[in-house]
């Protein structure tokens, strides 16, 4: 008996685990990312109802945009044209900022703008 509820601890714990390692949705991505690196500080308020606001510090000179964000495929992602584009940051063909979520351990969520390897990478904020 005591092997039985062992067993199925560890199930309804993958099950969970799973459930949120799985879920790319709006809701789930929505949050506050921040990059800090070649000379940027950049805080990324993603919405779940696809806005978001981006403040860009470089040195004494902040830009700040909002604009709109969609998810291609299950964990892309492409930026409406009033993002404000980060040092070594590429835009697609149509001057949009994109790239993909990852997570680690499946829960902690980071945004990767492209190119994949080298992008901006932001950590998404665990607490406000």
């Amino acid at each position: 008996m005591k092997v039985f509820s062992y067993i199925l601890f560890f199930i309804v714990i993958f099950c969970l685990w799973y459930r949120i390692a799985a879920d790319y949705d709006y809701g789930a991505l929505a949050g506050t990312y921040v990059f800090q690196g070649k000379g940027e500080t950049c805080t990324l308020h993603l919405r779940a109802d696809r806005t978001f606001d981006e403040e860009l510090s470089r040195g004494a000179r902040v830009q700040k945009s909002q604009g709109l964000w969609h998810r291609s495929g299950e964990a892309g992602v492409e930026f409406s044209n009033e993002f404000v584009k980060l040092s070594g940051e590429e835009i697609n063909g149509q001057g949009e900022a994109h790239g993909y979520f990852n997570k680690s351990f499946g829960i902690f969520p980071t945004l990767t703008l492209a190119p994949e390897q080298g992008g901006p990478k932001f950590h998404k904020k665990l607490f406000h």
